[in-house]
Protein backbone atom coordinates (compact mmCIF):
# COMPACT_ATOMS: atom_id res chain seq x y z
CA UNK A 1 0.00 0.00 0.00
CA UNK A 2 1.33 3.43 -0.98
CA UNK A 3 2.10 5.56 2.14
CA UNK A 4 -0.20 8.50 2.90
CA UNK A 5 0.93 11.98 1.97
CA UNK A 6 1.82 13.87 5.17
CA UNK A 7 0.80 17.50 5.45
CA UNK A 8 1.87 19.93 8.15
CA UNK A 9 -0.85 22.55 8.80
CA UNK A 10 0.07 25.66 10.84
CA UNK A 11 -2.93 27.79 11.86
CA UNK A 12 -3.72 29.70 15.08
CA UNK A 13 -7.54 29.58 14.58
CA UNK A 14 -8.54 26.25 16.21
CA UNK A 15 -11.94 26.04 14.50
CA UNK A 16 -10.54 26.61 11.02
CA UNK A 17 -7.58 24.30 11.72
CA UNK A 18 -9.82 21.50 12.94
CA UNK A 19 -12.24 21.94 10.03
CA UNK A 20 -9.56 21.77 7.33
CA UNK A 21 -7.67 18.95 9.06
CA UNK A 22 -10.84 16.85 9.26
CA UNK A 23 -11.56 17.45 5.60
CA UNK A 24 -8.04 16.48 4.49
CA UNK A 25 -8.04 13.45 6.77
CA UNK A 26 -11.31 12.33 5.12
CA UNK A 27 -9.57 12.75 1.77
CA UNK A 28 -6.96 10.15 2.79
CA UNK A 29 -4.18 12.55 3.81
CA UNK A 30 -2.18 12.46 7.06
CA UNK A 31 -2.37 15.86 8.76
CA UNK A 32 -0.03 17.23 11.45
CA UNK A 33 -1.42 20.29 13.25
CA UNK A 34 0.43 23.23 14.77
CA UNK A 35 -1.02 26.34 16.38
CA UNK A 36 1.97 28.62 15.75
CA UNK A 37 5.13 28.89 13.67
CA UNK A 38 7.51 27.66 16.38
CA UNK A 39 5.50 24.49 17.03
CA UNK A 40 5.23 23.94 13.27
CA UNK A 41 9.03 24.29 12.88
CA UNK A 42 9.67 21.68 15.58
CA UNK A 43 7.19 19.26 13.96
CA UNK A 44 8.74 19.90 10.55
CA UNK A 45 12.22 19.03 11.82
CA UNK A 46 10.97 15.85 13.45
CA UNK A 47 8.40 14.57 10.90
CA UNK A 48 9.68 15.91 7.58
CA UNK A 49 6.21 16.29 6.01
CA UNK A 50 5.56 16.10 2.28
CA UNK A 51 3.82 19.47 2.16
CA UNK A 52 3.28 22.52 4.38
CA UNK A 53 0.09 24.59 4.74
CA UNK A 54 0.65 27.72 6.77
CA UNK A 55 -0.97 30.98 7.78
CA UNK A 56 1.21 34.11 7.71
CA UNK A 57 -0.09 35.87 10.83
CA UNK A 58 0.54 33.62 13.87
CA UNK A 59 1.77 34.12 17.44
CA UNK A 60 5.24 33.14 18.79
CA UNK A 61 6.70 32.70 15.30
CA UNK A 62 4.84 34.14 12.32
CA UNK A 63 4.45 32.48 8.95
CA UNK A 64 7.25 34.46 7.28
CA UNK A 65 9.90 33.26 9.74
CA UNK A 66 8.61 29.70 9.60
CA UNK A 67 8.54 29.87 5.79
CA UNK A 68 12.12 31.17 5.70
CA UNK A 69 13.35 28.35 7.96
CA UNK A 70 11.61 25.63 5.95
CA UNK A 71 12.92 26.94 2.63
CA UNK A 72 16.43 27.24 4.01
CA UNK A 73 16.30 23.71 5.45
CA UNK A 74 14.37 21.97 2.65
CA UNK A 75 14.04 24.00 -0.55
CA UNK A 76 12.12 21.20 -2.27
CA UNK A 77 9.26 21.04 0.25
CA UNK A 78 6.12 22.59 -1.23
CA UNK A 79 4.53 25.34 0.86
CA UNK A 80 0.98 26.65 0.36
CA UNK A 81 -0.05 29.88 2.03
CA UNK A 82 -3.57 30.23 3.56
CA UNK A 83 -4.13 33.94 3.97
CA UNK A 84 -7.11 36.16 4.80
CA UNK A 85 -8.60 38.56 2.26
CA UNK A 86 -6.81 41.90 2.31
CA UNK A 87 -3.24 40.63 2.83
CA UNK A 88 -2.27 40.34 -0.82
CA UNK A 89 1.05 42.12 -0.29
CA UNK A 90 1.97 39.54 2.34
CA UNK A 91 1.05 36.76 -0.07
CA UNK A 92 3.23 38.23 -2.79
CA UNK A 93 6.12 38.52 -0.33
CA UNK A 94 5.62 34.90 0.73
CA UNK A 95 5.65 33.80 -2.92
CA UNK A 96 8.83 35.78 -3.42
CA UNK A 97 10.44 34.00 -0.49
CA UNK A 98 9.63 30.59 -1.96
CA UNK A 99 6.03 29.66 -1.24
CA UNK A 100 4.50 27.54 -3.97
CA UNK A 101 0.85 28.65 -3.89
CA UNK A 102 -1.72 30.51 -1.83
CA UNK A 103 -5.42 30.38 -1.05
CA UNK A 104 -7.57 33.05 0.56
CA UNK A 105 -9.54 32.42 3.74
CA UNK A 106 -12.28 31.58 4.35
CA UNK A 107 -12.18 28.81 1.72
CA UNK A 108 -15.56 28.76 0.03
CA UNK A 109 -15.00 25.35 -1.57
CA UNK A 110 -12.74 22.77 0.10
CA UNK A 111 -12.17 21.00 -3.20
CA UNK A 112 -10.08 24.02 -4.23
CA UNK A 113 -7.70 23.30 -1.34
CA UNK A 114 -7.49 19.61 -2.25
CA UNK A 115 -6.84 20.60 -5.84
CA UNK A 116 -4.00 22.92 -4.77
CA UNK A 117 -2.44 20.15 -2.62
CA UNK A 118 -2.68 17.62 -5.43
CA UNK A 119 -1.13 20.08 -7.84
CA UNK A 120 1.69 20.76 -5.40
CA UNK A 121 2.40 17.07 -4.90
CA UNK A 122 2.35 16.56 -8.64
CA UNK A 123 4.90 19.31 -8.89
CA UNK A 124 7.08 17.63 -6.28
CA UNK A 125 6.94 14.42 -8.28
CA UNK A 126 7.74 16.36 -11.41
CA UNK A 127 10.74 18.00 -9.76
CA UNK A 128 11.89 14.64 -8.48
CA UNK A 129 11.52 13.02 -11.87
CA UNK A 130 13.08 15.93 -13.69
CA UNK A 131 16.20 16.63 -11.68
CA UNK A 132 18.29 15.69 -14.70
CA UNK A 133 16.24 17.84 -16.99
CA UNK A 134 17.06 21.29 -15.69
CA UNK A 135 16.00 23.13 -18.76
CA UNK A 136 12.60 21.44 -18.72
CA UNK A 137 12.28 22.16 -15.02
CA UNK A 138 13.07 25.85 -15.54
CA UNK A 139 10.46 25.97 -18.28
CA UNK A 140 7.87 24.39 -15.98
CA UNK A 141 8.74 26.85 -13.23
CA UNK A 142 8.31 29.71 -15.65
CA UNK A 143 4.96 28.35 -16.80
CA UNK A 144 3.85 27.91 -13.22
CA UNK A 145 4.93 31.43 -12.35
CA UNK A 146 3.04 32.80 -15.31
CA UNK A 147 0.00 30.79 -14.27
CA UNK A 148 0.21 32.13 -10.73
CA UNK A 149 0.43 35.65 -12.07
CA UNK A 150 -2.65 34.97 -14.19
CA UNK A 151 -4.41 33.59 -11.14
CA UNK A 152 -3.41 36.68 -9.20
CA UNK A 153 -4.79 38.84 -11.94
CA UNK A 154 -7.99 36.77 -12.01
CA UNK A 155 -8.37 37.04 -8.26
CA UNK A 156 -7.76 40.75 -8.42
CA UNK A 157 -10.48 40.90 -11.05
CA UNK A 158 -12.83 38.93 -8.79
CA UNK A 159 -12.02 41.22 -5.86
CA UNK A 160 -12.83 44.15 -8.11
CA UNK A 161 -16.20 42.55 -8.92
CA UNK A 162 -16.85 42.11 -5.20
CA UNK A 163 -16.07 45.78 -4.58
CA UNK A 164 -18.27 46.75 -7.49
CA UNK A 165 -21.12 44.60 -6.12
CA UNK A 166 -20.74 46.32 -2.75
CA UNK A 167 -20.89 49.72 -4.42
CA UNK A 168 -23.96 48.69 -6.44
CA UNK A 169 -25.65 47.49 -3.22
CA UNK A 170 -24.93 50.84 -1.60
CA UNK A 171 -26.26 52.70 -4.63
CA UNK A 172 -29.40 50.54 -4.50
CA UNK A 173 -29.94 51.38 -0.84
CA UNK A 174 -29.36 55.06 -1.56
CA UNK A 175 -31.92 54.97 -4.37
CA UNK A 176 -34.67 53.51 -2.21
CA UNK A 177 -37.33 55.93 -0.92
CA UNK A 178 -37.35 54.25 2.51
CA UNK A 179 -35.17 55.63 5.30
CA UNK A 180 -32.69 52.82 6.07
CA UNK A 181 -30.06 52.61 8.81
CA UNK A 182 -27.95 49.97 10.53
CA UNK A 183 -27.94 50.49 14.30
CA UNK A 184 -25.71 49.00 16.96
CA UNK A 185 -26.97 47.77 20.32
CA UNK A 186 -26.90 51.32 21.74
CA UNK A 187 -28.93 52.74 18.84
CA UNK A 188 -25.96 54.47 17.24
CA UNK A 189 -26.22 54.63 13.47
CA UNK A 190 -23.30 52.86 11.85
CA UNK A 191 -24.56 53.08 8.26
CA UNK A 192 -27.38 55.09 6.66
CA UNK A 193 -28.66 55.52 3.15
CA UNK A 194 -28.78 58.91 1.49
CA UNK A 195 -32.57 59.12 1.81
CA UNK A 196 -32.39 58.97 5.60
CA UNK A 197 -29.44 61.35 5.76
CA UNK A 198 -31.26 63.90 3.62
CA UNK A 199 -34.41 63.57 5.74
CA UNK A 200 -32.54 64.48 8.93
CA UNK A 201 -30.43 67.18 7.28
CA UNK A 202 -27.05 65.45 7.51
CA UNK A 203 -24.63 63.75 5.18
CA UNK A 204 -24.26 59.97 5.54
CA UNK A 205 -20.81 60.51 7.07
CA UNK A 206 -22.18 63.03 9.59
CA UNK A 207 -25.02 60.67 10.55
CA UNK A 208 -22.71 57.78 11.40
CA UNK A 209 -22.20 57.55 15.16
CA UNK A 210 -25.27 59.66 15.96
CA UNK A 211 -28.05 58.35 18.23
CA UNK A 212 -31.11 57.30 16.22
CA UNK A 213 -33.67 58.85 18.56
CA UNK A 214 -31.80 62.16 18.62
CA UNK A 215 -31.60 62.44 14.83
CA UNK A 216 -35.02 60.99 13.99
CA UNK A 217 -37.19 62.27 16.83
CA UNK A 218 -35.17 65.12 18.40
CA UNK A 219 -35.40 63.47 21.84
CA UNK A 220 -32.65 62.75 24.36
CA UNK A 221 -33.85 59.23 25.05
CA UNK A 222 -35.87 56.59 23.18
CA UNK A 223 -39.63 56.46 23.70
CA UNK A 224 -41.23 53.67 25.72
CA UNK A 225 -42.72 52.30 22.49
CA UNK A 226 -39.35 52.21 20.68
CA UNK A 227 -39.32 49.09 18.44
CA UNK A 228 -35.51 48.80 18.79
CA UNK A 229 -35.87 48.36 22.57
CA UNK A 230 -38.65 45.82 22.03
CA UNK A 231 -36.40 43.95 19.60
CA UNK A 232 -33.57 43.88 22.15
CA UNK A 233 -35.99 42.47 24.73
CA UNK A 234 -37.29 39.53 22.69
CA UNK A 235 -35.00 39.25 19.66
CA UNK A 236 -37.99 39.50 17.29
CA UNK A 237 -38.78 41.96 14.48
CA UNK A 238 -41.18 44.76 15.43
CA UNK A 239 -43.30 47.22 13.44
CA UNK A 240 -45.06 50.35 14.64
CA UNK A 241 -46.82 53.30 13.02
CA UNK A 242 -46.24 56.81 14.27
CA UNK A 243 -46.61 60.40 13.19
CA UNK A 244 -43.18 62.02 13.07
CA UNK A 245 -43.47 65.78 13.35
CA UNK A 246 -39.87 66.43 12.34
CA UNK A 247 -40.27 64.43 9.13
CA UNK A 248 -43.76 65.80 8.48
CA UNK A 249 -45.73 62.61 8.00
CA UNK A 250 -46.84 59.21 9.24
CA UNK A 251 -44.20 56.49 9.09
CA UNK A 252 -44.20 52.72 9.40
CA UNK A 253 -41.10 51.83 11.43
CA UNK A 254 -39.75 48.32 10.87
CA UNK A 255 -36.93 47.03 13.07
CA UNK A 256 -35.25 43.68 12.30
CA UNK A 257 -32.53 42.11 14.51
CA UNK A 258 -28.99 42.11 13.08
CA UNK A 259 -26.58 39.33 14.02
CA UNK A 260 -22.82 38.86 13.81
CA UNK A 261 -21.28 36.50 11.27
CA UNK A 262 -21.94 33.62 13.67
CA UNK A 263 -25.68 34.28 13.28
CA UNK A 264 -26.15 34.02 17.06
CA UNK A 265 -24.69 37.20 18.57
CA UNK A 266 -27.13 40.13 18.39
CA UNK A 267 -25.15 43.22 17.40
CA UNK A 268 -27.90 45.69 16.53
CA UNK A 269 -30.80 46.17 14.18
CA UNK A 270 -31.80 47.09 10.66
CA UNK A 271 -34.02 50.15 10.91
CA UNK A 272 -36.45 50.92 8.04
CA UNK A 273 -38.79 53.93 8.15
CA UNK A 274 -41.38 53.95 5.37
CA UNK A 275 -43.46 57.04 4.65
CA UNK A 276 -47.10 55.89 4.67
CA UNK A 277 -48.71 59.32 4.80
CA UNK A 278 -50.32 58.83 1.38
CA UNK A 279 -51.50 55.36 2.35
CA UNK A 280 -53.10 56.63 5.57
CA UNK A 281 -54.87 59.36 3.60
CA UNK A 282 -56.05 56.70 1.16
CA UNK A 283 -57.33 54.61 4.06
CA UNK A 284 -59.27 57.61 5.37
CA UNK A 285 -60.71 58.12 1.91
CA UNK A 286 -61.57 54.43 1.73
CA UNK A 287 -63.40 54.62 5.06
CA UNK A 288 -65.26 57.64 3.76
CA UNK A 289 -66.22 55.72 0.62
CA UNK A 290 -67.28 52.74 2.72
CA UNK A 291 -69.48 55.03 4.77
CA UNK A 292 -70.98 56.44 1.59
CA UNK A 293 -71.49 52.91 0.26
CA UNK A 294 -73.26 51.93 3.48
CA UNK A 295 -75.47 54.99 3.28
CA UNK A 296 -76.20 54.29 -0.39
CA UNK A 297 -77.14 50.71 0.42
CA UNK A 298 -79.36 51.94 3.22
CA UNK A 299 -81.13 54.28 0.81
CA UNK A 300 -81.38 51.39 -1.63
CA UNK A 301 -82.87 49.23 1.12
CA UNK A 302 -85.39 51.95 1.99
CA UNK A 303 -86.33 52.17 -1.68
CA UNK A 304 -86.70 48.41 -1.97
CA UNK A 305 -88.78 48.32 1.21
CA UNK A 306 -90.98 51.24 0.18
CA UNK A 307 -93.42 49.19 -1.91
CA UNK A 308 -93.77 46.60 0.84
CA UNK A 309 -94.23 49.26 3.50
CA UNK A 310 -96.85 50.97 1.34
CA UNK A 311 -98.66 47.64 1.10
CA UNK A 312 -98.37 47.11 4.86
CA UNK A 313 -99.84 50.56 5.48
CA UNK A 314 -102.50 50.18 2.79
CA UNK A 315 -104.13 47.12 4.39
CA UNK A 316 -104.98 48.67 7.80
CA UNK A 317 -105.80 51.95 6.03
CA UNK A 318 -108.36 50.15 3.86
CA UNK A 319 -110.27 48.60 6.71
CA UNK A 320 -110.10 51.89 8.66
CA UNK A 321 -111.67 53.55 5.61
CA UNK A 322 -114.30 50.81 5.32
CA UNK A 323 -115.17 51.18 8.99
CA UNK A 324 -115.47 54.96 8.62
CA UNK A 325 -117.95 54.43 5.76
CA UNK A 326 -119.91 52.03 8.00
CA UNK A 327 -119.85 54.53 10.89
CA UNK A 328 -121.05 57.26 8.53
CA UNK A 329 -124.07 55.14 7.44
CA UNK A 330 -124.75 54.11 11.03
CA UNK A 331 -124.66 57.75 12.11
CA UNK A 332 -127.48 58.61 9.70
CA UNK A 333 -129.61 55.69 10.98
CA UNK A 334 -128.96 56.60 14.61
CA UNK A 335 -129.75 60.26 13.82
CA UNK A 336 -133.25 59.27 12.61
CA UNK A 337 -133.86 57.28 15.81
CA UNK A 338 -132.78 60.25 17.94
CA UNK A 339 -135.05 62.59 15.93
CA UNK A 340 -138.09 60.40 16.77
CA UNK A 341 -137.14 60.22 20.44
CA UNK A 342 -136.65 63.99 20.55
CA UNK A 343 -140.19 64.36 19.07
CA UNK A 344 -141.58 62.02 21.77
CA UNK A 345 -139.91 64.08 24.53
CA UNK A 346 -141.30 67.33 23.09
CA UNK A 347 -144.80 65.87 22.80
CA UNK A 348 -144.62 64.67 26.42
CA UNK A 349 -143.73 68.19 27.56
CA UNK A 350 -146.78 69.54 25.67
CA UNK A 351 -149.09 66.68 26.81
CA UNK A 352 -149.67 65.89 23.16
CA UNK A 353 -148.32 62.28 22.94
CA UNK A 354 -150.13 60.10 20.46
CA UNK A 355 -150.02 56.37 19.65
CA UNK A 356 -148.90 57.27 16.13
CA UNK A 357 -145.68 58.87 17.46
CA UNK A 358 -144.80 55.72 19.45
CA UNK A 359 -145.48 53.66 16.34
CA UNK A 360 -143.14 55.81 14.22
CA UNK A 361 -140.39 55.62 16.88
CA UNK A 362 -140.64 51.85 16.97
CA UNK A 363 -140.48 51.72 13.18
CA UNK A 364 -137.34 53.89 13.19
CA UNK A 365 -135.65 51.37 15.51
CA UNK A 366 -136.64 48.57 13.16
CA UNK A 367 -135.45 50.46 10.05
CA UNK A 368 -132.06 51.23 11.64
CA UNK A 369 -131.60 47.60 12.82
CA UNK A 370 -130.47 48.85 16.19
CA UNK A 371 -129.56 45.34 17.47
CA UNK A 372 -127.05 44.99 14.61
CA UNK A 373 -125.67 48.50 15.10
CA UNK A 374 -125.21 48.08 18.86
CA UNK A 375 -123.15 44.93 18.22
CA UNK A 376 -121.06 46.20 15.26
CA UNK A 377 -120.33 49.81 16.21
CA UNK A 378 -117.88 48.96 19.09
CA UNK A 379 -116.18 46.39 16.84
CA UNK A 380 -115.74 48.92 14.02
CA UNK A 381 -114.31 51.48 16.41
CA UNK A 382 -111.89 48.90 17.88
CA UNK A 383 -110.78 47.72 14.43
CA UNK A 384 -110.15 51.29 13.34
CA UNK A 385 -108.18 52.01 16.47
CA UNK A 386 -106.04 48.86 15.85
CA UNK A 387 -105.50 49.88 12.24
CA UNK A 388 -104.31 53.35 13.23
CA UNK A 389 -101.93 51.77 15.78
CA UNK A 390 -100.57 49.45 13.07
CA UNK A 391 -99.97 52.35 10.68
CA UNK A 392 -98.36 54.39 13.47
CA UNK A 393 -96.02 51.53 14.42
CA UNK A 394 -94.94 51.05 10.78
CA UNK A 395 -94.34 54.77 10.28
CA UNK A 396 -92.49 55.04 13.59
CA UNK A 397 -90.32 52.01 12.73
CA UNK A 398 -89.56 53.39 9.27
CA UNK A 399 -88.68 56.77 10.77
CA UNK A 400 -86.31 55.16 13.26
CA UNK A 401 -84.76 52.91 10.62
CA UNK A 402 -84.22 55.63 8.02
CA UNK A 403 -82.94 58.20 10.51
CA UNK A 404 -79.34 59.11 9.55
CA UNK A 405 -78.15 58.46 13.09
CA UNK A 406 -75.14 59.81 14.90
CA UNK A 407 -71.60 59.60 13.61
CA UNK A 408 -70.54 58.81 17.16
CA UNK A 409 -71.41 55.63 18.99
CA UNK A 410 -74.29 55.84 21.43
CA UNK A 411 -75.60 53.46 24.06
CA UNK A 412 -78.57 51.59 22.55
CA UNK A 413 -80.82 48.61 23.25
CA UNK A 414 -80.21 45.91 20.67
CA UNK A 415 -83.69 44.41 21.18
CA UNK A 416 -85.33 47.70 20.14
CA UNK A 417 -83.19 47.98 17.00
CA UNK A 418 -84.05 44.41 16.01
CA UNK A 419 -87.80 44.85 16.58
CA UNK A 420 -87.82 48.06 14.54
CA UNK A 421 -86.04 46.34 11.66
CA UNK A 422 -88.36 43.33 11.77
CA UNK A 423 -91.34 45.69 11.45
CA UNK A 424 -89.80 47.64 8.56
CA UNK A 425 -88.87 44.45 6.68
CA UNK A 426 -92.21 42.67 7.20
CA UNK A 427 -93.02 42.56 3.50
CA UNK A 428 -89.63 40.94 2.79
CA UNK A 429 -90.28 37.89 4.96
CA UNK A 430 -93.99 37.48 5.68
CA UNK A 431 -94.78 35.49 2.50
CA UNK A 432 -92.02 32.90 3.03
CA UNK A 433 -91.38 32.76 6.79
CA UNK A 434 -92.59 33.22 10.29
CA UNK A 435 -90.33 35.37 12.49
CA UNK A 436 -89.84 34.21 16.06
CA UNK A 437 -88.00 36.30 18.64
CA UNK A 438 -86.41 35.30 21.91
CA UNK A 439 -85.10 38.52 23.44
CA UNK A 440 -83.26 38.67 26.74
CA UNK A 441 -85.29 41.30 28.70
CA UNK A 442 -82.23 42.11 30.82
CA UNK A 443 -79.91 42.55 27.85
CA UNK A 444 -77.28 45.24 28.56
CA UNK A 445 -76.88 48.18 26.22
CA UNK A 446 -74.21 48.28 23.52
CA UNK A 447 -72.16 51.22 22.31
CA UNK A 448 -73.00 51.29 18.64
CA UNK A 449 -73.78 53.21 15.48
CA UNK A 450 -77.48 52.40 15.63
CA UNK A 451 -78.32 53.13 12.00
CA UNK A 452 -75.46 50.96 10.70
CA UNK A 453 -76.38 48.18 13.11
CA UNK A 454 -79.99 48.38 11.86
CA UNK A 455 -78.67 47.98 8.31
CA UNK A 456 -76.72 44.90 9.41
CA UNK A 457 -79.84 43.28 10.90
CA UNK A 458 -81.89 44.18 7.82
CA UNK A 459 -79.30 42.52 5.55
CA UNK A 460 -79.33 39.40 7.73
CA UNK A 461 -83.15 39.15 7.79
CA UNK A 462 -83.42 39.67 4.03
CA UNK A 463 -80.70 37.07 3.40
CA UNK A 464 -82.51 34.62 5.69
CA UNK A 465 -85.78 35.20 3.81
CA UNK A 466 -84.02 34.67 0.47
CA UNK A 467 -82.41 31.44 1.74
CA UNK A 468 -85.82 30.09 2.80
CA UNK A 469 -87.40 31.19 -0.49
CA UNK A 470 -84.63 29.39 -2.41
CA UNK A 471 -85.35 26.20 -0.48
CA UNK A 472 -89.13 26.42 -0.91
CA UNK A 473 -88.88 27.10 -4.66
CA UNK A 474 -92.18 27.77 -6.45
CA UNK A 475 -94.03 26.73 -3.22
CA UNK A 476 -97.56 26.21 -4.63
CA UNK A 477 -98.84 25.03 -1.24
CA UNK A 478 -97.82 28.27 0.48
CA UNK A 479 -95.47 26.64 2.98
CA UNK A 480 -93.30 28.86 5.18
CA UNK A 481 -89.96 28.55 6.90
CA UNK A 482 -88.86 30.07 10.17
CA UNK A 483 -86.51 32.92 11.01
CA UNK A 484 -85.49 32.88 14.67
CA UNK A 485 -83.82 35.92 16.23
CA UNK A 486 -82.47 35.58 19.77
CA UNK A 487 -80.40 37.84 22.02
CA UNK A 488 -78.52 36.98 25.18
CA UNK A 489 -75.55 38.07 27.27
CA UNK A 490 -72.42 35.93 27.35
CA UNK A 491 -69.77 37.25 29.71
CA UNK A 492 -68.61 40.61 28.33
CA UNK A 493 -70.47 40.13 25.05
CA UNK A 494 -74.01 40.78 23.83
CA UNK A 495 -74.80 37.91 21.47
CA UNK A 496 -77.27 37.98 18.59
CA UNK A 497 -78.24 34.78 16.78
CA UNK A 498 -80.17 34.92 13.49
CA UNK A 499 -81.23 31.46 12.30
CA UNK A 500 -83.15 30.37 9.23
CA UNK A 501 -84.51 27.10 7.91
CA UNK A 502 -83.19 27.83 4.44
CA UNK A 503 -81.02 25.90 2.01
CA UNK A 504 -77.79 26.19 4.03
CA UNK A 505 -74.30 27.16 2.82
CA UNK A 506 -71.99 24.51 1.25
CA UNK A 507 -68.62 23.97 2.95
CA UNK A 508 -66.61 25.04 -0.11
CA UNK A 509 -67.94 28.61 -0.07
CA UNK A 510 -68.35 29.29 3.66
CA UNK A 511 -64.94 30.94 3.87
CA UNK A 512 -65.90 33.37 1.09
CA UNK A 513 -69.34 34.58 2.16
CA UNK A 514 -67.91 37.77 3.69
CA UNK A 515 -65.71 38.57 0.65
CA UNK A 516 -66.69 41.73 -1.27
CA UNK A 517 -68.69 41.06 -4.47
CA UNK A 518 -69.05 37.34 -3.71
CA UNK A 519 -72.63 36.15 -4.21
CA UNK A 520 -74.41 32.92 -5.03
CA UNK A 521 -77.55 34.69 -6.18
CA UNK A 522 -78.60 35.05 -9.80
CA UNK A 523 -77.52 38.10 -11.79
CA UNK A 524 -79.57 41.07 -10.66
CA UNK A 525 -80.52 39.45 -7.36
CA UNK A 526 -77.46 40.40 -5.34
CA UNK A 527 -74.34 42.60 -5.47
CA UNK A 528 -72.18 40.59 -3.08
CA UNK A 529 -71.81 43.65 -0.84
CA UNK A 530 -74.38 42.81 1.86
CA UNK A 531 -72.38 40.38 4.02
CA UNK A 532 -69.12 42.21 3.25
CA UNK A 533 -70.62 45.38 4.74
CA UNK A 534 -72.03 43.38 7.65
CA UNK A 535 -68.56 41.99 8.39
CA UNK A 536 -66.94 45.43 8.18
CA UNK A 537 -69.54 47.09 10.43
CA UNK A 538 -69.37 44.35 13.08
CA UNK A 539 -65.59 43.71 13.18
CA UNK A 540 -64.05 47.05 12.24
CA UNK A 541 -66.55 49.63 13.50
CA UNK A 542 -67.83 47.78 16.57
CA UNK A 543 -64.84 45.54 17.46
CA UNK A 544 -67.16 42.55 17.48
CA UNK A 545 -67.16 39.14 15.82
CA UNK A 546 -69.40 37.37 13.32
CA UNK A 547 -69.35 33.63 12.66
CA UNK A 548 -71.73 31.17 11.09
CA UNK A 549 -72.95 27.61 11.51
CA UNK A 550 -74.64 25.95 8.57
CA UNK A 551 -75.92 22.59 7.37
CA UNK A 552 -76.94 22.13 3.75
CA UNK A 553 -80.68 21.50 3.50
CA UNK A 554 -81.26 22.36 7.16
CA UNK A 555 -80.40 26.03 7.56
CA UNK A 556 -77.88 28.61 8.74
CA UNK A 557 -77.22 30.49 11.94
CA UNK A 558 -75.19 33.71 12.00
CA UNK A 559 -73.74 34.55 15.43
CA UNK A 560 -72.89 38.21 16.07
CA UNK A 561 -71.12 39.30 19.24
CA UNK A 562 -70.77 42.92 20.32
CA UNK A 563 -68.98 44.28 23.40
CA UNK A 564 -71.50 44.96 26.17
CA UNK A 565 -71.58 48.41 27.76
CA UNK A 566 -70.10 48.06 31.23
Amino acid sequence: MEPKTTILYAEDDPLLRRSISTYLDNCGLRVLEAENGLEAWHIFQHERPDLVLTDLRMPVMDGFEFLTKVIADSPGTPIIILSGVGTMNDVIEALRLGAWDYLTKPIAEMSILLHAINKAMERVKMLHDSRNYQQTLELKVLERTQKLEEELEERKRIEGLVIRAKQEWERTMDAMPDLIALLDINQRMIRVNKTLAAAIGLTPAEAVGQQCYLCMHSTRCPSEHCPHLQMLADGQPHTIEMYEERLGGTFEIIVVPRYDLDNTTLIGSIHIARDITARKEAEKEQKKLQSQLLHAQKLESVGQLAAGIAHEINTPTQYVGTNIDFLDDAFHDVSKIIEHFQALLKAEENDSLSPQQFKEARQALVDADWDYLSAELPSAIGQSRDGIKRVSSIVRAMKEFSHPGSKEKISANLNTIIQTTITVATNEWKYVAEVKTDFDPNLPSVQCLSDELGQVILNMIVNAAHAISEKLGANPEGQKGTITIATMQKEQWVELRISDTGAGIPDKIRQRVFDPFFTTKQVGKGTGQGLAIVHDVITEKHQGTITLESEVGVGTTFIIRLPATS
